[in-house]
């Protein structure tokens, strides 16, 4: 009976902690569940060191805006839209 009580106190726990995590992340504390943003330190150095940053940073821009037209229910290059 006693590891059984030990193993429930042991899951409550992690529970909790898991709960204050989310509230601290909900309060911009801390990133928990979900990535924080992607900060460019080098800026130009990287770019003259990989030249394809550039490229990669303007195709994640794209994906990005295109996630956001298929969110809205707006298709991507479509005439339909507002405008």
């Amino acid at each position: 009976m006693k590891p059984f009580l030990i193993g429930v106190a042991i899951v409550a726990g992690l529970y909790l902690i898991h709960r204050a995590l989310l509230a601290a992340e909900a309060r911009g504390w801390i990133f928990y569940r979900t990535r924080p943003p992607r900060v460019r330190t080098l800026g130009m150095l990287e770019e003259l060191v990989d030249p394809t940053v550039e490229y990669r940073i303007e195709e994640e821009s794209s994906e990005a805006i295109r996630a956001d037209h298929a969110d809205s229910g707006l298709g991507y290059g479509d005439d339909d839209g507002p405008g």
